[in-house]
């Protein structure tokens, strides 16, 4: 087994890269803004989500040291994570179902792997716990852990819990979901009362404390995202979210006027000027660039697999902005990782099994991430022409 329980392993540094502007991302061409990846990542979710960071960060280490084959090891290396079972509903069925693949998967891919925990103040207290050991460790560099975990929108202890302890991560990343339902006009969005209220709570969230400014990445559907922009509830992070714009992922994608939830994926930016009274703030006024990377295919993610493979899209994203990469290369990995996770997962009737951890899977990954890095389409303002034509009426 690969799987150890001492948090020295995960103090493993890695190393340093340089920065590049946006538009030298293709990765065929470096060099690429990798950041640093010296911090481990705690996360609380499934094997999914679990698996989908660790390829992540493997493509990535692919993506910039190109190496022959002869040159690996058998088996990809293990990632600085520490991973927390989340479980769901049917969690004992579905911890019965896990293939021998999947095991020795989540034992190849990380450093430390965690008891499973029952509600959010468990987890919060398991990774707290975590976060001290490292933090007193004689390798330790002083930086805490990053950590990912999925949010709903009613999940109000949840909410409170991270308000209280977010300064105790140097990173935080959030895959929000929510309950659309169809409005009178047969379009599926988030009711505008909700999209008000988690607006709200997660500006609280993102505000942080201004001593100790908190960094975040955060991943949501694209009709959640335009419900709290027409709600006017769209959070103003100045900076939280790990680039001085702010800058959302969407798992999703509306292609052609309709809602799509296939393999492409969407990134919106917004340029707030803090210091203009006049409409520096307003959302619609500064929509910036999207970057939507948009693939070829026209196959839909099933129902059955959708959780597990959107899953693994944000906690690759949490993973590769945590690392200090920068939002347009993040999301094509991270587009490329739920990709992967479409392709190579499978269904046995029971339980979704997501891909292995081996060296087809990474380079799989890999490929896919330098053809997304060559078809990025760069749209201005597109947040704010979606906004006219899928808005509340």
């Amino acid at each position: 087994m690969r799987v150890f329980t001492t948090t020295a392993l995960l103090l493993r540094a890695a190393a340093g890269f340089t920065s590049v502007p946006y538009y030298t991302r293709s990765f065929s061409t470096g060099p690429l803004n990798a950041g640093d990846t010296s911090c481990p990542l705690i996360i609380a979710g499934s094997t999914s989500e679990c698996l989908g960071a660790a390829m992540a960060l493997c493509a990535k280490d692919e993506l910039i040291n190109s190496r022959d084959d002869q040159s690996r090891p058998p088996v990809p290396p293990s990632q600085m994570i520490a991973f927390f079972n989340e479980p769901s509903d049917n969690q004992e069925q579905q911890q019965r179902a896990l293939s021998s693949v999947t095991v020795s998967s989540i034992q190849n891919s990380i450093y430390f792997l965690g008891e499973s925990i029952e509600n959010s103040e468990q987890m919060l207290s398991h990774a707290l716990q975590l976060t001290s050991r490292i933090n007193r460790s004689p390798d330790s560099s002083g930086d805490s852990p990053m950590l990912h975990t999925s949010l709903h929108s009613k999940d109000k202890s949840k909410f409170d819990a991270l308000s209280m302890t977010r300064n105790r991560f140097s990173f935080v990343g959030l895959q929000l979901h929510t309950n659309l339902t169809p409005s009178d006009d047969g379009w599926i969005t988030l009711p505008r009362d909700e999209a008000e209220e988690l607006g709200n709570k997660l500006q609280t969230l993102l505000d942080g404390d201004s001593q100790f400014p908190l960094s975040a990445a955060v991943t949501m559907d694209i009709r959640t995202h335009l419900a709290m922009l027409q709600a006017n509830s769209l959070p103003r992070s100045r900076g939280v979210l790990a680039t001085n714009s702010d800058v959302w992922a969407m798992s999703d994608f509306i292609k052609d006027g309709i809602h799509a939830d296939n393999e492409d994926s969407l990134l919106f930016e917004y340029n707030y000027d803090y210091s203009d009274p006049f409409g520096g703030c307003d959302p619609l006024l500064r929509a910036g660039n999207a970057y939507s990377i948009s693939t070829s295919s026209s196959e839909y993610i099933k129902e059955f697999n959708k959780k597990e493979v959107i899953g693994a899209f944000s906690a690759a994203y949490t993973a590769l902005m945590g690392s200090r990469m920068d939002p347009v290369s993040s999301i094509c990995i991270a587009n490329s990782v739920k990709r992967a996770f479409h392709k190579l997962g499978s269904f046995d009737g029971i339980t979704y099994q997501p891909p292995p951890y081996t060296w087809k899977t990474i380079d799989l990954i890999v490929e896919l991430s330098r053809t997304a890095s060559e078809r990025v389409v760069t749209v201005n303002g597109l947040a704010r022409k979606m906004y006219k034509e899928y808005g509340y009426k």
